[in-house]
């Protein structure tokens, strides 16, 4: 491994240490300050977990010199602040319950598109492991993945701002510029 792909592997992981003092220091705000915890875990595990998702995809889509391992590095990150959002989800709104989240994921488009995009996230977690290696072909659906993340993002606001906007477009964006990329490697 070259300095320069050593400096941005630590400069990622930098970055994950980085989030998660920040969504601690919030939490810890919300605690003394504020008055819905749950509000804040569920926003910057969110948050955070699609921001990584759509840094994962883009250095997959455009495969730069130094960043090779980005992909799979921040895509672990992703996956970690994904299961926090699902637990958040499962443990604080429904009790523990999966009937109850059964029956919210077939009725809600707001909680199925979320839990489409956990499933997915989770199969690729796993494929990062050498143990589920035969996994590997379903990261070909992260695209598709963060199209549903970012529109559960997109959802998630009663009047979606620039913010849901802005992710639900990158998604859009990213996923044709993959999927036409896909096209002409194939034809040519």
């Amino acid at each position: 491994m070259s300095l320069n792909t050593k400096f941005f592997t630590q400069f990622a992981f930098f970055t994950f240490i980085l989030s998660l003092i920040y969504s601690a220091f919030r939490v810890i705000d919300n605690v003394l300050y504020g008055f819905d915890l749950i509000k804040e875990l569920y926003f910057y595990s969110g948050i955070f977990g699609l921001l990584y998702l759509i840094l994962s995809l883009f250095f997959a889509l455009f495969k730069f010199k130094y960043t090779k391992q980005y992909p799979k590095f921040l895509g672990i990150f992703c996956g970690i602040w994904i299961f926090m959002h699902f637990f958040v989800y499962f443990a604080f709104s429904k009790n523990l319950n999966g009937l109850r989240m059964f029956e919210d994921i077939t009725q809600r488009p707001f909680e199925a598109s979320g839990f489409i995009a956990f499933v997915l996230i989770f199969l690729m977690f796993l494929s990062s492991f050498d143990f589920f290696k035969k996994l590997s072909k379903i990261r070909k659906l992260g695209y598709l993945c963060l199209l549903f993340a970012s529109y559960h993002y997109f959802l998630s606001s009663k009047i979606p701002m620039f913010w849901q906007y802005l992710a639900l477009s990158v998604a859009v964006i990213l996923f044709v510029c993959r999927y036409v990329k896909s096209f002409y490697q194939k034809k040519f």
